[in-house]
């Protein structure tokens, strides 16, 4: 079937603009006829909001020239508490929030995770924001409760068919807050499904690069994820069928790929996870059935592959881990360890990996820690180089 294709641009195209504002009205049209294509021209827009995707959109730049460029977060301390359900909030300063402004509902100091909320103002009565969805938590003032203007520079939420490609998300690490990932990233995606994120490069956004949670068959192609504050990437909340190719998620504050609750039966190939303040790849609690397979997992600060601490029940169990090249991970801190296995996790593949160090302490490195309640951890063809000990019960050899 032929469907709609839409041009935009800072200066000719059918949607004539270099701003959120802009793009946002190209996606709507486009749904309101059924779907089809919003083609974004080379340029940088300027991103003082967020664009929020709809089903059946594509959504595609010029690859390595169409910047979608985050502006600086702006802030305002809330004057009441932000009770649970309500569906405005009262602020210091209302003037930065205009009408159709994309904000962030959190306490200052640290987040809730799920508890944050992240709403479009849609009417504002003096210092009172009207929102057009329901706090998700109570934001106390007490608690320094505050309304901010970081949020996702790409989101999508309730969706399904969405294609993003081509494009380039530019954060702004200047921005103070740390935005969450179970409610924000530089994409970020939530109950969405059958979405294609491909070619695109997000970078320098205080926050996770690409998030998606509660959603299925989201396939991630050919991206970068690098020098974000938060983590690469971080599918979760029982995320099933992710596809996770051919990508890099570089030089990160947290992990490079992490994969949160309940990520299944899906798949992380062909991807680099290199030098990020934590580990290459995490993976935890009810994380099942997933296949880790040729990926390059080096220089990060704690481990190349990290089983986080999960009793039995909830353990990352029945995954495969193959043919990956684990270099180079640890610290002082956190040992020099390339596959750190926790908890209860059992039924683990570890088949025809390379763990090789190069410039740790040569008598501190550990090729694949097995700690004392995991079980059923099959090791096959795996080599290891410079490794002080192959297997070991801790992270520290000293322990033994």
């Amino acid at each position: 079937m032929e469907k709609i294709m839409i041009t935009v641009g800072e200066s000719s195209g059918d949607f004539i603009g270099g701003t959120n504002q802009i793009i946002q009205a190209a996606v709507d049209y486009v749904s309101f006829l059924g779907g089809g294509t919003v083609r974004l021209a080379e340029g940088v827009y300027q991103m003082q909001s967020t664009v929020h995707l709809r089903s059946g959109v594509v959504l595609e730049g010029s690859p390595g020239r169409t910047v979608l460029r985050q502006r600086e977060e702006r802030i305002s301390a809330i004057t009441a508490d932000a009770d649970l359900h309500e569906r405005q909030v009262s602020v210091e300063q209302p003037e930065l929030f205009p009408v159709g402004q994309t904000v962030a509902i959190r306490r200052r100091a640290e987040s809730r995770g799920f508890g944050d909320t992240v709403a479009v103002v849609t009417g504002k009565d003096g210092n009172v924001l009207y929102l057009d969805r329901e706090l998700l938590s109570t934001t106390l003032l007490s608690e320094g409760g505050i309304v901010t203007t970081h949020t996702p520079v790409l989101s999508g939420y309730d969706c399904n068919g969405v294609e993003i490609r081509g494009l380039i998300v530019e954060g702004n690490q200047s921005n103070p807050t740390l935005a969450n990932g179970c409610r924000c990233a530089g994409i970020f995606l939530f109950d969405a499904h059958d979405v294609l994120i491909e070619d695109c490069s997000v970078r320098d956004y205080n926050g996770d690069g690409i998030s998606y949670q509660h959603s299925s068959a989201i396939r991630v192609l050919r991206c970068e994820s690098a020098r974000n504050g938060g983590k690469g990437i971080h599918p979760g909340s029982g995320t099933k069928n992710t596809e996770i190719l051919n990508s890099s998620f570089n030089e990160n504050g947290m992990d490079g790929i992490f994969l949160c609750w309940r990520v299944q039966d899906s798949i992380v190939e062909n991807c680099t996870a290199i030098r990020n303040r934590m580990s290459g790849l995490s993976i935890g609690h009810k994380d099942i059935r997933n296949l880790i397979r040729s990926n390059r997992l080096s220089e990060n600060n704690m481990y190349g592959i990290f089983f986080r601490n999960e009793s039995e029940p909830m353990a990352a169990n029945y995954n495969r881990v193959e043919h990956n090249l684990i270099e180079d991970n640890g610290s002082e801190q956190a040992g020099h360890v390339g596959i750190r296995i926790r908890g209860g996790t059992h039924d683990v593949e570890l088949i025809g990996n390379r763990i090789c160090f190069s410039s740790a302490p040569p008598e501190q490195t550990i090729g694949i820690c097995m700690e004392e309640h995991t079980g059923e951890i099959r090791l096959k063809d795996n080599e290891f180089v410079n490794c002080a000990m192959e297997t070991h019960d801790h992270w520290l050899i000293a322990a033994k």
